[in-house]
Parts: C-alpha cells; structure tokens; sequence
C-alpha cells in the first residue's frame, strides 16, 4: 500500500517495495486513503473467499461493532509486509490494537484500528507465501473496550483465485497449567563432569552446549571440553581429575534471526568449580530476564533484550535529522508522564505468550533555569525526554526476547494524552507505532541492542 499525499508529501506504507523512491501503482483502498502495492488483488465478492467474511463479521463484532463496507486483497507475502503496513496506518493517525493471533499453520492477526471517532476492524493471515487482508469499517455498537477475541474458525474456506491461504483458525482456550515435572541432577561420579539444564518452566532442556575448562591436577594443563544435553536435559563427560568451571548455551531462532543465548549457573557464580576427581554436578537454566552474574546495569548484563531509546532533542534536530529543526508545538512539558508500551506479536523465545511490557517516567524541563541543556534563537530546549537521564538516550532493558510493536504517549498535566512520533532511522521519526525486532551478532549469535528514534 501508498498513502496519498498527505501535508503536502508523500509517506511511504510498503518501503521494501519501492524502487528508486516511486511508489509502485496498485488498486486503491475503499477504507483508507492509500493503494494497495503492484500484484495486489481485490477479491471482494468472490464465491472463493468460503467462510472468511464471516470470520471478519465475527471479528467486528469482537471489536465492538458491525461491519459497514468490508474489502479483501490478497497478494504474495513479503517480508515485514505486516509491520510496514501498521508502521504506515500509524502515520496516517490510526491507532492499532491486536486483539488476539494464531500461530497455527500460518500467521493470523485479528486487530482494530481507531483514528477519532471512527473504526476499523481486520484479519491478516500469511501463509504458505501468501498474505490475504479483510478488513471492515465499523459502526460502533458499544463505547466499552474491544474484548478479548477467540475467533470462531469457518467451516470451510476456498483460497482466492491466486492464492491459497487458510482460514483463521479458533484459538483454543489455553489447557490448566500444569507443574513441570520434577527432574533431578545426576548423581555425581568420580572422574565425571555432570549436570541438569532446565527451560524456563523448569522442563528439561534438549541440545543445549555445555563449555567445561579447567585444570589438570597432575601436570597443571589447561584443557577443555564441549558436550551438549540430552533429552532428559542432562549431560556428562569424562574428564582428567582437575577443577573444572563451566558456561552454556542455547541457540533457538526467532522471526527468522538465529540466536546464541547464554544460560544462568544455578550456582549463581560462573566461577564455581568442581573437582572430577570426586565428580561433580554444574547445573544451568535459561532465563528470559533478570541480571547475568557478575554484572553491572549495562544493556548486555541482562538475559532480556534491550532497546536504546534516542530522544530528537527540542529543537528536535538536536541529535535527529536537520529536517526536524524546529521546537515542536505542544511539546510535552514537565510534570508529564510518558508511556513506553511493547505489545508482543506473537510467541517469545521460548514458545510461550508474550505479555504486554510497559515503561513509564517523568519529563523533563521544556527549558530548565539557566538555558540548560541549551539554548537557541526560537526559545529553550530539552536534549533529556526523562527526568534523571544522563544524556539524550536512554537504555530500557530486560524485554523478554520477542517481536513487539512500540509505542509512545505523553500524559500531560492537564489530563490530555498526546502521542510521541517513533522510528528507526534518525531521519524518518513519524510513526505512532513502531516494529521491534532483535537482531543477533553475525558471528557469535548474542544479542544487539536496537535503538528507536523518538520525538516530541
């Protein structure tokens, strides 16, 4: 999708498919003002789309309202097709609200869409390389907050004419949970480096690699070994009688991305030995968050994921593109309180549900006493968003590692909520909303920290 020229320029919906900066022509929208991008069909009507437009009825309803005017498109899946899509709809001033998914054979978001008083209801679902969108604007029935939506799958669904995509699927309701089942160390032995590794809930924890060093009692060597758990979550080897340390890892993948996770010593310490001579056990567990021993509060002393958040600075060309030169109207001033809100899509890391995640803090002085930060011709400014910011960024760790959508409002003073402009580049800080997606180091797999942009 395009939008149309909006405040006299153009904001790109779909950037990986822009050539040379041209917007490639599509059919257009019937519920927004944007087109769709080249080899997108509008399938509205056809006898093929089976059940699908009684899923979205149902979705509708879930959102609070009926549908008006529906409109479905099918075209081939992109990669971040999804995330552009919000990105862009943001820009536009609509707010999204996913109100439930399905990772079952494929990829189904169910979501809601708000700009003013008016509402949007939809469905996307990419499977076997293909994306359908049904989407419906609504006519409220209730002003109360969407609810919590199982979809009720069709019967039956007959891919578009050029596609085959599944129907959005029911989304069971989750099983009683039910205890991990107790799983004991090995017995230590003589001549033996041992040990249990434990998943998140406390289940053994396959193919994990365990990285044993230490040294020799006879002659004094250095020496090393590697092995990595069995189903049972155990392992052992044998080894020289010496002191022996330990460290491990697993490797999973996430949207895509292979990541090197490193796991907590049940000990505590990564310097805890053990002497093979009278066996020994070092036990691990992944952890999603909390503090990696021996650390300080930097952003890779953490199990979770840390994203840098870089304020524009007022005026906002302060440390973001010269574009964004002047102090932005309405600012946030000081007292007001902004909401930083990661809404997971999707699973985490570990195969279960993401939960909300959401950061809050004070603002700063618009212009504190003395001109500090600094001064300028068109009045003061403020280079700190937060109150006891050191400097213009600001470290937010510990996210569970995830794909999220970020987003940022200020709460002022006099009760009104105001959005704060996202992105990912220092030259294009416009969205509402923002895709966050980790990446991992090329050769070792560990985790990078992400930056966001984020101006008043």
């Amino acid at each position: 999708m395009n939008p149309s020229l909006t405040a006299g320029r153009a904001v790109p919906l779909f950037t990986a498919l822009l050539v040379s900066m041209a917007l490639a022509a599509g059919p257009r929208s019937a519920l927004v003002e944007a087109t769709f991008i080249e080899g997108a069909e509008i399938v509205n009507g056809s006898s093929s789309l089976g059940d699908f437009p009684a899923a979205l009825r149902e979705v509708a309803t879930r959102a609070g309202g009926t549908c008006v005017k529906s409109e479905y498109v099918v075209w081939d899946s992109v990669d971040q097709l999804e995330d552009n899509f919000k990105q862009v709809l943001g820009s536009l001033g609509y707010s999204y609200t996913l109100l439930g998914h399905d990772e079952e054979g494929g990829h189904y978001a169910f979501f809601r869409l708000n700009k003013g008083n008016a509402a949007l209801a939809g469905i996307w679902a990419d499977a076997e390389g293909t994306t359908l969108l049904g989407w419906c604007s609504l006519k409220l029935t209730s002003a109360s907050a969407p609810a919590a939506l199982t979809p009720t799958a069709p019967n039956k669904v007959t891919a578009p004419p050029t596609a085959s995509v599944p129907p959005p699927r029911t989304q069971a309701a989750p099983a009683p949970a039910t205890p991990p089942p107790t799983v004991k160390p090995p017995t230590p032995k003589r001549g033996f480096i041992s040990g249990l590794v434990l998943d998140p809930q406390g289940r053994p924890l396959a193919g994990a690699e365990i990285s044993i060093v230490g040294t020799t009692f006879t002659q004094g060597q250095r020496t090393s070994f590697t092995v990595q758990t069995k189903a049972d979550g155990t392992y052992s080897v044998r080894v020289p009688d010496g002191r022996y340390h330990a460290t491990a890892t697993i490797v999973r993948e996430l949207a895509g991305v292979s990541f090197r996770l490193p796991l907590h010593p049940e000990s505590g310490s990564l310097n805890t030995e053990v002497d093979s001579s009278e066996g020994g056990n070092l036990n691990f567990r992944w952890r999603l968050t909390g503090k990696k021993p021996g650390g300080g509060n930097g952003y890779s002393d953490f199990y979770g994921a840390s994203v840098l958040l870089s304020y524009c600075g007022l005026p906002a060309s302060a440390y973001c593109d010269a574009r964004y030169s002047a102090i932005t109207p309405g600012a946030a001033p000081e007292g007001s309180t902004v909401t930083l809100t990661f809404t997971p899509q999707g699973r985490l890391i570990d195969g279960t549900p993401g939960k909300p995640v959401v950061y809050s803090f004070k603002v700063a002085p618009l212009s504190p006493p003395g001109g500090y930060p600094y001064t300028n011709p068109n009045g003061g400014g403020r280079t700190t968003l937060g109150q006891g910011w050191p400097y213009h960024s600001q470290d937010f760790n510990d996210l569970p590692l995830g794909v999220y959508t970020l987003s940022a409002t200020a709460a002022l003073p006099d009760g009104r909520q105001i959005p704060l402009r996202l992105g990912l580049e220092e030259n294009d800080v416009e969205y509402t909303s923002v895709p966050v997606k980790f990446a991992s180091y090329d050769t070792s797999g560990y985790l990078k920290q992400l930056r966001i942009y984020l101006r008043d």
